[in-house]
Protein backbone atom coordinates (compact mmCIF):
# COMPACT_ATOMS: atom_id res chain seq x y z
CA UNK A 1 0.00 0.00 0.00
CA UNK A 2 2.90 2.47 0.90
CA UNK A 3 4.54 1.98 -2.76
CA UNK A 4 0.90 3.55 -3.92
CA UNK A 5 2.15 7.13 -1.08
CA UNK A 6 5.34 8.00 -3.24
CA UNK A 7 3.75 10.19 -5.93
CA UNK A 8 2.49 12.04 -2.84
CA UNK A 9 5.84 11.93 -1.12
CA UNK A 10 7.41 13.30 -4.30
CA UNK A 11 4.69 16.03 -4.58
CA UNK A 12 5.39 16.95 -0.85
CA UNK A 13 9.36 16.55 -1.51
CA UNK A 14 8.61 19.34 -4.73
CA UNK A 15 6.74 21.44 -2.22
CA UNK A 16 9.57 22.02 0.45
CA UNK A 17 12.29 22.56 -2.52
CA UNK A 18 9.81 25.09 -3.41
CA UNK A 19 9.85 26.78 0.11
CA UNK A 20 13.27 26.36 0.87
CA UNK A 21 14.51 27.89 -2.74
CA UNK A 22 11.79 30.85 -1.67
CA UNK A 23 14.10 31.59 1.27
CA UNK A 24 17.22 31.09 -0.57
CA UNK A 25 16.42 33.74 -3.22
CA UNK A 26 15.31 36.52 0.16
CA UNK A 27 11.60 36.41 -1.07
CA UNK A 28 10.53 34.92 2.45
CA UNK A 29 12.79 36.74 4.89
CA UNK A 30 14.66 35.02 7.80
CA UNK A 31 14.98 36.92 11.21
CA UNK A 32 18.11 36.59 12.85
CA UNK A 33 17.23 37.41 16.71
CA UNK A 34 20.16 39.26 18.83
CA UNK A 35 20.39 36.82 21.45
CA UNK A 36 21.25 33.52 21.53
CA UNK A 37 18.38 31.39 20.18
CA UNK A 38 18.40 27.57 20.46
CA UNK A 39 16.04 25.46 18.54
CA UNK A 40 14.67 22.20 19.83
CA UNK A 41 12.81 20.48 16.83
CA UNK A 42 12.59 16.75 14.96
CA UNK A 43 12.43 15.59 11.54
CA UNK A 44 9.29 13.51 11.92
CA UNK A 45 5.70 13.74 13.54
CA UNK A 46 5.35 14.04 17.44
CA UNK A 47 6.89 11.48 20.24
CA UNK A 48 10.80 12.56 20.49
CA UNK A 49 10.07 13.63 23.48
CA UNK A 50 10.61 17.83 22.74
CA UNK A 51 8.81 19.13 25.47
CA UNK A 52 10.94 17.25 28.86
CA UNK A 53 14.27 17.81 26.47
CA UNK A 54 13.05 21.92 26.33
CA UNK A 55 12.41 21.57 30.07
CA UNK A 56 16.02 20.08 30.68
CA UNK A 57 17.38 22.48 28.69
CA UNK A 58 15.54 25.78 30.13
CA UNK A 59 16.17 24.41 33.81
CA UNK A 60 20.15 23.99 32.83
CA UNK A 61 20.29 27.23 31.50
CA UNK A 62 18.20 29.11 34.64
CA UNK A 63 20.40 27.18 37.32
CA UNK A 64 23.43 28.46 35.43
CA UNK A 65 22.14 32.06 36.42
CA UNK A 66 20.74 32.51 31.94
CA UNK A 67 17.45 34.11 32.16
CA UNK A 68 15.33 32.03 29.29
CA UNK A 69 12.06 32.54 27.80
CA UNK A 70 10.59 29.68 25.78
CA UNK A 71 8.05 30.35 22.34
CA UNK A 72 6.26 27.95 20.99
CA UNK A 73 3.16 28.13 18.07
CA UNK A 74 0.50 26.80 20.91
CA UNK A 75 -0.64 23.95 18.43
CA UNK A 76 -4.53 23.40 18.97
CA UNK A 77 -4.97 26.47 21.09
CA UNK A 78 -8.20 28.58 19.54
CA UNK A 79 -6.33 32.45 20.25
CA UNK A 80 -4.17 33.81 17.79
CA UNK A 81 -1.69 36.13 17.47
CA UNK A 82 1.30 36.57 20.84
CA UNK A 83 0.51 35.70 23.92
CA UNK A 84 2.58 35.70 26.94
CA UNK A 85 1.31 32.52 29.33
CA UNK A 86 0.54 32.44 32.61
CA UNK A 87 -0.55 30.38 35.92
CA UNK A 88 -4.10 31.16 34.81
CA UNK A 89 -4.01 30.17 31.55
CA UNK A 90 -5.84 27.02 30.13
CA UNK A 91 -5.45 24.85 26.97
CA UNK A 92 -7.95 26.62 24.71
CA UNK A 93 -5.69 29.89 25.26
CA UNK A 94 -2.38 28.67 24.70
CA UNK A 95 -2.00 24.69 24.11
CA UNK A 96 -1.13 21.99 26.65
CA UNK A 97 2.46 22.38 26.14
CA UNK A 98 3.08 25.78 26.98
CA UNK A 99 1.00 25.08 29.97
CA UNK A 100 3.59 22.31 30.87
CA UNK A 101 6.37 24.32 30.35
CA UNK A 102 4.88 27.53 32.77
CA UNK A 103 3.98 24.76 35.51
CA UNK A 104 6.98 23.30 35.96
CA UNK A 105 8.98 26.99 36.23
CA UNK A 106 6.70 29.45 37.05
CA UNK A 107 7.72 32.72 37.26
CA UNK A 108 11.38 31.62 36.69
CA UNK A 109 10.66 30.86 32.84
CA UNK A 110 8.96 33.75 30.49
CA UNK A 111 6.95 31.12 28.21
CA UNK A 112 4.96 32.46 24.62
CA UNK A 113 3.00 31.45 22.07
CA UNK A 114 2.95 33.16 19.14
CA UNK A 115 2.22 31.44 15.41
CA UNK A 116 5.25 34.39 13.99
CA UNK A 117 8.18 33.15 15.46
CA UNK A 118 9.86 35.88 14.76
CA UNK A 119 7.41 38.44 15.51
CA UNK A 120 7.37 36.86 18.67
CA UNK A 121 10.52 36.87 19.60
CA UNK A 122 10.67 40.71 18.76
CA UNK A 123 7.93 41.34 20.94
CA UNK A 124 9.60 39.11 24.07
CA UNK A 125 13.06 41.22 23.32
CA UNK A 126 11.21 44.35 23.89
CA UNK A 127 9.14 43.82 27.06
CA UNK A 128 12.67 41.65 28.46
CA UNK A 129 15.60 43.03 27.53
CA UNK A 130 17.60 41.23 30.03
CA UNK A 131 16.72 37.85 28.22
CA UNK A 132 19.81 35.83 27.75
CA UNK A 133 18.78 32.75 25.85
CA UNK A 134 14.95 32.11 23.79
CA UNK A 135 14.21 28.36 23.24
CA UNK A 136 12.41 27.63 20.01
CA UNK A 137 9.98 25.16 21.13
CA UNK A 138 9.35 22.60 17.83
CA UNK A 139 10.79 25.19 15.37
CA UNK A 140 13.22 23.41 12.83
CA UNK A 141 10.86 23.34 9.92
CA UNK A 142 10.05 27.09 10.81
CA UNK A 143 12.52 28.99 8.50
CA UNK A 144 11.28 32.19 9.15
CA UNK A 145 13.67 32.14 12.05
CA UNK A 146 17.57 31.63 12.11
CA UNK A 147 18.15 30.09 15.26
CA UNK A 148 21.77 30.00 16.44
CA UNK A 149 21.84 26.74 17.55
CA UNK A 150 19.75 23.18 16.35
CA UNK A 151 18.98 20.68 18.37
CA UNK A 152 17.19 17.39 16.14
CA UNK A 153 15.82 15.08 18.82
CA UNK A 154 15.14 11.49 17.21
CA UNK A 155 13.48 8.50 18.91
CA UNK A 156 15.51 5.51 19.18
CA UNK A 157 12.63 3.09 18.36
CA UNK A 158 11.96 5.21 15.36
CA UNK A 159 15.03 7.11 13.90
CA UNK A 160 14.98 9.50 10.76
CA UNK A 161 17.50 7.66 9.33
CA UNK A 162 15.29 4.88 9.19
CA UNK A 163 12.10 6.97 8.22
CA UNK A 164 10.49 7.86 5.15
CA UNK A 165 8.80 11.40 3.96
CA UNK A 166 5.08 12.10 4.72
CA UNK A 167 2.90 10.08 3.61
CA UNK A 168 4.90 7.17 3.21
CA UNK A 169 6.87 7.84 6.86
CA UNK A 170 6.68 10.30 9.46
CA UNK A 171 9.19 12.68 8.19
CA UNK A 172 8.49 16.24 7.37
CA UNK A 173 11.84 17.11 5.77
CA UNK A 174 13.78 14.27 3.83
CA UNK A 175 16.28 12.88 6.05
CA UNK A 176 19.12 15.36 4.08
CA UNK A 177 18.01 17.84 6.66
CA UNK A 178 19.74 16.26 9.93
CA UNK A 179 22.55 18.58 8.05
CA UNK A 180 21.04 21.69 9.67
CA UNK A 181 21.59 20.51 12.89
CA UNK A 182 24.51 21.39 15.59
CA UNK A 183 23.88 18.63 18.12
CA UNK A 184 21.46 15.09 17.69
CA UNK A 185 20.21 13.46 20.71
CA UNK A 186 18.63 9.97 20.02
CA UNK A 187 15.91 9.95 22.55
CA UNK A 188 14.59 7.12 24.26
CA UNK A 189 17.65 5.16 24.28
CA UNK A 190 17.65 2.14 27.14
CA UNK A 191 18.76 2.93 30.99
CA UNK A 192 21.90 0.71 30.43
CA UNK A 193 24.49 2.47 27.56
CA UNK A 194 25.69 0.09 25.27
CA UNK A 195 28.81 1.02 22.90
CA UNK A 196 27.73 -1.79 20.48
CA UNK A 197 24.61 0.07 19.48
CA UNK A 198 26.54 3.97 20.03
CA UNK A 199 28.27 2.46 17.92
CA UNK A 200 25.55 1.72 15.43
CA UNK A 201 23.81 4.84 15.39
CA UNK A 202 26.93 6.88 14.84
CA UNK A 203 27.52 4.76 12.12
CA UNK A 204 24.07 5.37 10.62
CA UNK A 205 23.58 9.12 10.69
CA UNK A 206 26.86 9.65 9.63
CA UNK A 207 27.62 13.12 11.85
CA UNK A 208 29.65 15.76 9.93
CA UNK A 209 32.61 17.69 11.52
CA UNK A 210 31.04 19.98 13.29
CA UNK A 211 27.79 17.80 14.52
CA UNK A 212 27.95 16.58 18.07
CA UNK A 213 25.74 13.40 19.26
CA UNK A 214 24.09 12.82 22.31
CA UNK A 215 22.06 10.00 24.08
CA UNK A 216 19.11 10.23 26.94
CA UNK A 217 16.76 8.52 28.33
CA UNK A 218 13.11 8.16 29.94
CA UNK A 219 13.09 8.51 33.63
CA UNK A 220 9.70 8.09 35.66
CA UNK A 221 8.82 9.60 38.87
CA UNK A 222 6.18 8.86 41.61
CA UNK A 223 2.51 9.14 40.31
CA UNK A 224 0.61 12.24 41.52
CA UNK A 225 -2.85 12.40 41.71
CA UNK A 226 -4.44 15.10 39.22
CA UNK A 227 -7.64 16.56 40.87
CA UNK A 228 -7.49 14.69 44.89
CA UNK A 229 -4.32 15.78 46.40
CA UNK A 230 -4.91 13.50 49.63
CA UNK A 231 -4.77 10.34 47.34
CA UNK A 232 -2.45 7.71 48.27
CA UNK A 233 0.46 7.59 45.78
CA UNK A 234 2.36 3.94 46.82
CA UNK A 235 1.77 1.61 44.68
CA UNK A 236 4.31 -1.12 45.92
CA UNK A 237 1.26 -3.40 47.46
CA UNK A 238 1.31 -6.60 47.92
CA UNK A 239 -2.26 -6.54 45.89
CA UNK A 240 -0.50 -4.75 42.41
CA UNK A 241 -3.33 -2.58 41.13
CA UNK A 242 -5.06 -2.49 37.44
CA UNK A 243 -3.99 0.49 35.66
CA UNK A 244 -6.61 2.48 33.32
CA UNK A 245 -4.33 3.81 30.94
CA UNK A 246 -5.62 7.33 29.36
CA UNK A 247 -3.44 9.97 27.21
CA UNK A 248 -3.10 11.63 24.10
CA UNK A 249 0.14 11.45 23.27
CA UNK A 250 2.39 10.50 19.74
CA UNK A 251 4.07 7.63 21.10
CA UNK A 252 1.94 5.88 24.37
CA UNK A 253 3.99 2.78 23.85
CA UNK A 254 6.78 3.67 26.10
CA UNK A 255 4.44 4.98 28.54
CA UNK A 256 2.17 1.96 28.31
CA UNK A 257 5.11 -0.64 28.56
CA UNK A 258 6.63 1.35 32.38
CA UNK A 259 2.82 1.24 33.46
CA UNK A 260 2.60 -2.89 32.72
CA UNK A 261 5.55 -3.24 35.20
CA UNK A 262 3.57 -1.46 37.93
CA UNK A 263 0.18 -3.33 37.71
CA UNK A 264 -1.54 -6.51 37.25
CA UNK A 265 -3.37 -5.30 34.06
CA UNK A 266 -3.29 -2.70 32.24
CA UNK A 267 -6.12 -1.09 30.02
CA UNK A 268 -5.76 1.25 27.22
CA UNK A 269 -7.26 4.24 26.27
CA UNK A 270 -4.77 5.64 23.73
CA UNK A 271 -5.78 8.86 21.47
CA UNK A 272 -4.18 10.45 19.16
CA UNK A 273 -1.51 13.38 20.07
CA UNK A 274 -3.40 16.66 21.09
CA UNK A 275 -6.74 15.22 21.28
CA UNK A 276 -8.87 16.96 23.21
CA UNK A 277 -11.11 14.76 25.36
CA UNK A 278 -15.02 14.52 24.81
CA UNK A 279 -17.35 14.02 27.31
CA UNK A 280 -18.22 10.90 25.43
CA UNK A 281 -14.41 9.72 26.01
CA UNK A 282 -14.61 10.78 29.40
CA UNK A 283 -17.82 8.53 30.11
CA UNK A 284 -16.97 5.35 27.95
CA UNK A 285 -13.23 5.28 30.46
CA UNK A 286 -15.77 5.45 33.62
CA UNK A 287 -18.14 2.70 32.71
CA UNK A 288 -15.33 0.51 31.71
CA UNK A 289 -13.46 1.22 35.16
CA UNK A 290 -16.88 0.74 37.17
CA UNK A 291 -17.23 -1.75 35.31
CA UNK A 292 -14.11 -3.50 35.71
CA UNK A 293 -14.61 -6.57 38.70
CA UNK A 294 -11.42 -5.23 41.20
CA UNK A 295 -11.14 -2.42 43.75
CA UNK A 296 -7.42 -1.81 43.18
CA UNK A 297 -7.68 -0.20 39.91
CA UNK A 298 -6.55 3.77 39.18
CA UNK A 299 -6.39 5.14 35.99
CA UNK A 300 -2.92 7.01 35.24
CA UNK A 301 -2.14 9.85 32.20
CA UNK A 302 0.77 11.81 31.37
CA UNK A 303 1.78 15.14 32.39
CA UNK A 304 1.31 16.60 29.34
CA UNK A 305 -2.94 15.27 29.28
CA UNK A 306 -3.33 17.18 32.41
CA UNK A 307 -4.37 20.76 31.20
CA UNK A 308 -6.96 18.89 29.04
CA UNK A 309 -8.61 16.84 31.74
CA UNK A 310 -9.33 19.85 33.33
CA UNK A 311 -11.04 21.34 30.74
CA UNK A 312 -14.52 22.45 31.80
CA UNK A 313 -16.20 20.32 30.07
CA UNK A 314 -14.93 17.14 30.97
CA UNK A 315 -13.75 17.90 34.37
CA UNK A 316 -16.75 17.63 36.74
CA UNK A 317 -16.77 13.54 35.44
CA UNK A 318 -13.34 13.24 36.68
CA UNK A 319 -12.63 14.88 40.25
CA UNK A 320 -14.00 12.07 42.13
CA UNK A 321 -12.53 9.11 40.21
CA UNK A 322 -8.74 7.84 41.49
CA UNK A 323 -6.58 9.74 38.60
CA UNK A 324 -2.95 10.62 38.81
CA UNK A 325 -0.26 11.40 36.50
CA UNK A 326 3.52 10.15 35.82
CA UNK A 327 5.86 13.31 35.76
CA UNK A 328 9.16 12.27 33.59
CA UNK A 329 12.64 13.51 33.68
CA UNK A 330 15.32 12.89 30.65
CA UNK A 331 18.76 11.79 31.56
CA UNK A 332 21.59 11.47 29.62
CA UNK A 333 24.36 9.34 28.93
CA UNK A 334 27.84 10.66 29.78
CA UNK A 335 30.72 8.86 29.50
CA UNK A 336 33.83 7.55 27.66
CA UNK A 337 31.90 6.57 24.71
CA UNK A 338 30.18 9.95 24.30
CA UNK A 339 33.40 12.21 24.63
CA UNK A 340 31.07 15.23 25.08
CA UNK A 341 28.72 15.90 28.30
CA UNK A 342 25.69 17.79 27.17
CA UNK A 343 25.36 20.01 29.93
CA UNK A 344 28.90 21.53 29.67
CA UNK A 345 27.89 21.50 25.43
CA UNK A 346 25.17 23.59 26.07
CA UNK A 347 26.60 26.31 28.74
CA UNK A 348 29.61 26.46 27.16
CA UNK A 349 28.67 27.12 23.66
CA UNK A 350 25.81 29.82 25.50
CA UNK A 351 28.33 31.35 27.46
CA UNK A 352 31.22 32.11 24.26
CA UNK A 353 27.75 33.18 22.53
CA UNK A 354 26.43 35.84 24.57
CA UNK A 355 26.34 39.29 22.54
CA UNK A 356 26.00 40.53 26.62
CA UNK A 357 27.64 38.52 29.19
CA UNK A 358 26.88 38.92 32.37
CA UNK A 359 28.07 35.89 33.71
CA UNK A 360 31.60 35.73 34.31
Amino acid sequence: MKYLLYPFALIFYIFLLFRKFLYSIKICKRYTPPITTISVGNLSLGGNGKTPHTIYTARLLINNGYHVAIILRGYKRKTHGFIEVDMNATVDDVGDEALIYKRNFGNALTVAVCENRAKGIKILLNQYPQLDVILLDDAMQHLGVKPQMQLLLSDYSHPFYKDHLLPVGRLREPRSAYKRADAIIITKFPAIFSPILFNDISQNIQLLPNQKLFLSYIFYKKFIPVFDKNLNNNFESKNPYVIFAFTAIANYHGFNEYLLLKCKDLVKFNFPDHHQFTEKDIIKLIKSFNDYPSTNKIIVTTEKDVPRLEHPSIKNFLVDLPIYYVPIDVRFHHNAHMKLNYDKYIIDYVRQNQANNRIS
